[in-house]
């Protein structure tokens, strides 16, 4: 019986197999250093866009002291008074304030402390001051200039933004309306900037009439100033309302604040440099707000 022959196996090649699998290893580490260049590039570009982000909110080292006070008033009755949260210039022959400044910084508005609603005489007050009698019936809000919702962070501040001398009588439209809106907008603003400094007060002339006992004078008209000042860019504007019911897009009331101060007489934001003081009072750029 004739013997099968055995089948030779095939001699294996390990040159050719070494030479595939270095190649394919190269390929590997080739596809891993590209992707890794690729994805350092997409961090460093990422992080890039956050600090280009971050830069429109990042406050300088410089801070202005007393940044939202006007200067003193010579052509009508005045009264510095100096509270926990705000300033406020009162005139004893309006029984109303000449005006109301203050600075908001983000970390006040994470406060809780609740609204009090309890209006009272301010205590410091030289002279006669409004109270609720006069109100009463009158048709007008207690009208806050200073706002209890910026307030929230100190129970001491809460308390005295609602002192008469925080207060104007308001066309409810308007106090409920766009003046609140306002209020809404600027808190906003605080958030991403990080600071903002604001004066508000009553347009009040001869002819405007009164409300209550104490003779109360009735503003025609409310004026509103801001700057961001800590931002890389920083920015202003005004705004004016009639006290009527007021309650179109806040862009309607924009004004500069070179405006506000020729319809006042006071001047605003004095304590900026000179040329950023005059730039950031010409401005009534809606966009830089995003009204």
């Amino acid at each position: 019986m004739a013997k099968k022959k055995r089948k030779k196996k095939k001699s294996i090649n390990w040159s050719v197999r070494f030479l595939w699998i270095f190649f394919w290893i190269t390929i590997l580490l080739l596809f891993a250093y590209y992707f890794r260049l690729e994805i350092k590039s997409a961090l460093s570009t990422f992080s890039t866009k956050i600090e280009r982000l971050g830069e429109a909110n990042r406050k300088p080292d410089i801070r202005y002291k007393n940044l939202e006070l006007p200067l003193p008033l010579e052509d009508r009755a005045e009264q510095i008074i100096k509270h926990e949260g705000y300033t406020v210039s009162y005139n004893k022959n309006w029984r109303l304030p000449n005006w109301v400044a203050y600075e908001l910084i983000r970390d006040e508005l994470r406060g809780t402390v609740s609204r009090t609603d309890k209006f009272v005489v301010d205590p410091y007050v030289n002279g006669v001051s409004a109270t609720n009698a006069d109100y009463r019936r009158s048709g007008f809000d207690r009208g806050h200039m200073a706002p209890a919702a910026d307030m929230t962070w100190s129970e001491t501040a809460m308390k005295e933004s609602f002192y008469f001398s925080n207060m104007c009588p308001q066309n409810p439209g308007l106090n409920r309306g766009a003046w609140k809106n306002l209020e809404e907008s600027i808190r906003k603003w605080v958030k991403k900037d990080s600071a903002i400094a604001i004066v508000c007060g009553p347009l009040v002339d001869k002819r405007d009439t009164t409300i209550g006992r104490n003779e109360v004078k009735i503003p025609h008209a409310f004026f509103k100033v801001i700057v961001s000042p800590y931002v890389t860019t920083p920015r202003g504007i005004g705004f004016v309302f009639k006290n009527e019911k007021e309650d179109a897009p806040l862009s309607a009331y924009v004004v500069s604040i070179d405006s506000v101060e020729a319809l006042t007489g006071m001047d605003f934001f004095s304590e900026l440099p000179d040329e950023l003081e005059n730039r950031l009072e010409s401005q009534n750029n809606i966009f830089d707000w995003e009204l």
